[in-house]
């Protein structure tokens, strides 16, 4: 069976075995998940018992990391209780297919090298980039620094922004990475 519905949806993985008695269940990802997916779409769809994709809305999730392995726990609205969890057990979660691909173009475009870009904080050059680590979380910024390199995640908390015209690298709160914050 093809994982399009009606080439509008997409699937992105099925539901495992239950996990508490508040709703809780294992969501297993398929080749169409991508990095960052839960925190990016906030509509997914559910077949109902006539096989009606119905919208439900994650309420939580948490990741278990064992072994280079993500497991996958959500709290979905539709999902209130055990009950609820053991009837939606191997049914497939889906996405739209156009608001999947956006995200996929996006995680693209940010993954531009930015090996060699200048590395600004408080509008002062403090380093160029030197690598680049991918992480399951988030890639992570390797900025030569001072006398010696700074690791910086990717995420909000640390860049403003990139200029890719520019070849610049924005940063913020750097001193919460340094032994002198």
């Amino acid at each position: 069976m093809s994982n399009l519905v009606n080439n509008r949806f997409i699937e992105i993985g099925r539901f495992g075995r239950p996990r508490g008695l508040d709703g809780n269940i294992r969501f297993q990802p398929n080749e169409n998940f991508v990095d960052g997916l839960f925190d990016q779409i906030s509509l997914y769809y559910m077949r109902n018992e006539r096989s009606d994709l119905i919208p439900a809305r994650i309420e939580s999730y948490r990741v278990e990391k064992k072994r280079n392995q993500h497991t996958f726990f959500v709290k979905f609205d539709l999902i209130a209780n055990r009950d609820d969890a053991d009837e939606a057990m191997n049914k497939a979660l889906f996405v739209v297919n156009e608001e999947l691909e956006n995200l996929t173009d996006k995680q693209e475009a940010d993954s531009v090298d930015l090996i060699g870009y200048h590395v600004y904080s408080e509008n002062q050059n403090v380093g160029e980039v030197l690598d680049l680590y991918e992480n399951p979380a988030h890639p992570i910024l390797e900025i030569k620094y001072q006398s010696g390199s700074l690791l910086i995640p990717m995420v909000d908390e640390y860049i403003d922004r990139v200029d890719h015209e520019h070849g610049s690298v924005y940063c913020k709160n750097l001193n919460q990475l340094t032994e002198e914050g």
